[in-house]
């Protein structure tokens, strides 16, 4: 069962990072809002548009309104009026996450997408459906500030950096069990991607793009060295250093590590309670970088960088193939409604 704690901690990440991504844009000229990218919704401001619609339209689906319009996306609206709507529907986010409990998320909810068609999921999905949709996103927005010439995001936007900027001491507030459905989400998604990736040439895979670590096969690597990373500093302490990327690993021998990574740690997941995620842990990235932080917040970074870095393969697929590749968390969990 999804709970309120770990939804409620990455909403809260969610505005922290929207706020800096605004921030980045808005010195932009609208030249550079409106310039055309091939990768997220081809255009940065169209893309901030994009998270925007998300978070609002869902929100008034939590409340099971009637089907909201999509808003729309291709106006010209400056980066202080859509700073003005995101801490709008965060109010309104958090209105709504206040008068709930716990077994509220077990709720079944209709909805009909903005194709028309109509599921049904659990109120807590589609809460944690908004969490990864804007992460998704916020990925390709980094990407998009960077190529229009932005200053750089400093130290970066990960789920720690947060916690360093804002100075927070205290555990991450998440359960086990939203962790783990999050976790098992992952690997849907990266078994998607891998099946995908199986089908194309070696210099497919080895193509440099500008973003992420540069190509599909290494992007692909480093989600599964991150996951396997962070498990061994949980289970073993430290580990120095972020371990190097092979050059020229199968995606058959690939396929392979994600699953003993995904036995071990669903294994260490199933031994945790709810306090162990209080349990402080370090992690040394690279020499001289040093990163503590409590077990709980570590695995909601794992999360977040999960689906920062799946949404930078998605993009370099539809390039490679010319096809979009679907990886949202309703994707996974949605049924037909009849």
């Amino acid at each position: 069962m999804i709970r309120l704690a770990t939804i409620k901690e990455f909403l809260e990440y969610g505005a922290w990072v929207n706020s800096r991504l605004l921030d980045a844009a808005a010195n932009l000229s609208d030249d550079k809002l409106d310039a055309d990218f091939p990768i997220g919704m081809g255009t940065l401001r169209r893309t901030l548009l994009h998270v925007l619609a998300g978070e609002s339209v869902w929100l008034k689906r939590w409340h099971a309104a009637s089907e909201p319009a999509w808003p729309d996306e291709s106006e010209r609206a400056s980066i202080s009026e859509i700073r003005t709507r995101f801490t709008e529907v965060r109010r309104g986010q958090q209105a709504f996450l206040s008068a709930r409990i716990d077994e509220d998320l077990g709720r079944c909810v209709a909805y009909r997408d903005s194709k028309g068609s109509r599921f049904e999921t659990t109120l807590g999905d589609m809460l944690l459906q908004v969490c990864v949709h804007s992460q998704h996103h916020r990925a390709q927005l980094s990407n998009l500030l960077r190529r229009c010439g932005a200053e750089p995001i400093k130290p970066g936007l990960d789920y720690i950096f947060m916690r360093i900027d804002l100075g927070r001491t205290t555990p991450a507030s998440c359960d086990p069990a939203t962790l783990q459905t999050w976790f098992h989400y992952g690997d849907w998604a990266n078994q998607v991607l891998l099946d995908a990736a199986q089908a194309l040439t070696n210099a497919d895979l080895d193509r440099t793009f500008e973003m992420g670590v540069g190509t599909l096969r290494k992007t692909l690597q480093h989600i599964r060295s991150a996951e396997h990373w962070w498990l061994t500093n949980w289970m073993h302490g430290p580990v120095e250093g972020f371990p190097a990327l092979p050059t020229d690993q199968p995606i058959g021998t690939l396929r392979l590590a994600f699953r003993e990574t995904i036995s071990a740690r669903d294994a260490f997941l199933q031994s945790r309670r709810a306090a162990d995620l209080a349990t402080p842990v370090e992690g040394r990235p690279r020499p001289g970088v040093v990163r503590s932080i409590d077990l709980g917040g570590a695995m909601l970074q794992l999360c977040g960088h999960g689906v920062h870095h799946r949404a930078q393969a998605v993009n370099m697929l539809r390039n490679l193939t010319g096809r979009s590749i679907e990886l949202d968390y309703m994707m996974h969990v949605r049924t037909p409604a009849e």
